[in-house]
């Protein structure tokens, strides 16, 4: 993609993911307000104002889907089947796709999926949301994820290698502690 497009591709995001946050603000002021009419005792105001906030809601995930599907199609044009990269996304979207992905790569047969998750570098504080929450999300596909390969800030799931779930030890473990005798 060229430099404008690409340009033109961050001002359209930049831009969804704007209105969204104005729409976010908006439903906040209503749902106050309704809490305030509700409280005086005004059940009919009340009501209008939850209406319109839930309007300003249903605006905001509209706005934030489109960014979502945008900024995910840039990222991932030309990209394998088996590569994703989720630069851009909230942690919800992340997981959608993510979950997307691997049904799609186990269907086509694919024996792994590398996820690009990033080092979260823009996360506030610098403190990466996205890696810890997708690791914990392909846990229960039972599925081999490695972190930092092929580089850090990517996630390498290999399909048919399975995770070896040992919350059996555990079990047994606990059982061995509050019993005075185990026959094995």
């Amino acid at each position: 993609m060229g430099n404008s497009q690409s340009m033109d591709s961050a001002k359209h995001y930049a831009s969804l993911r704007r209105q969204a946050g104005e729409e976010a603000q908006k439903r906040n002021a209503c749902y106050a307000e309704s809490q305030e009419a509700y409280n005086s005792g005004n059940g009919a105001r009340a009501k209008e104002l939850s209406n319109q906030g839930h309007y300003h809601d249903n605006l905001m995930k509209q706005l934030n889907q489109r960014a979502c599907n945008h900024i995910y199609a840039v990222k991932n044009q030309g990209r394998p089947r088996n590569e994703i990269d989720l630069h851009g996304l909230y942690v919800k979207e992340a997981s959608q796709k993510v979950e997307e992905a691997i049904k799609c790569c186990q269907q086509a047969g694919e024996n792994d999926l590398t996820i690009i998750v990033g080092k979260g570098l823009h996360s506030p504080n610098q403190i990466a949301k996205l890696k810890p929450a997708i690791i914990e999300l392909v846990k229960k596909y039972n599925v081999s994820c490695q972190p930092n390969i092929p580089n850090p800030g990517c996630l390498y799931v290999e399909f048919g290698r399975g995770t070896g779930d040992l919350s059996w030890l555990d079990r047994f473990t606990d059982k061995m502690s509050n019993d005075q005798c185990v026959i094995m």
